[in-house]
């Protein structure tokens, strides 16, 4: 199969000429490395991080890209109900698209201030226990 010559143990050739897979680095490998190992405030600011991101953005994305998929559900099944006149030149699904509009704008302020003020200092917190250093703005 080899040909004249065996591979060492533990040798497989990679299909079709890709590379082998990399090595896992040490802290995938269930393994801390040696230096730089978090505190466990770092981890604990970490999870503090997630929770705080989870708790806000999961549902408020939801809400919007729902908004969006009804927009879109109501565009191709309900075209006499969207054609409905509100005022002027104005009808129902160009009102739902500047509301859709509206609403993505708001949630992105929203989202900006809300880093700002609470993910931002929950970041710097768990960048100070990992000992990073980061660029200085």
């Amino acid at each position: 199969m080899y040909g004249s010559h065996e591979p060492p143990l533990g040798f497989h050739e990679p299909p079709h000429g890709f590379p082998p897979p990399r090595s896992r680095p040490a802290a995938y490998a269930g393994r801390h490395p040696a230096e730089g190992s978090a505190t466990p405030e770092a981890m604990t600011a970490l999870v503090e991080l997630r929770a705080a991101r989870r708790s806000r953005v999961f549902p408020v994305a939801t809400a919007v890209l729902g908004l969006y998929l009804l927009n879109a559900l109501l565009v191709s099944t309900a075209r006499d109900v969207m054609a409905i006149r509100v005022v002027g030149h104005l009808n129902v699904g160009l009102g739902l698209a500047l509301l859709q509009c509206g609403t993505t704008l708001a949630v992105c302020r929203w989202y900006a201030r809300y880093a700002s003020t609470t993910l931002d200092p929950l970041a710097e917190r768990a960048r100070a226990g990992l000992g990073a250093r980061g660029e200085q703005r």
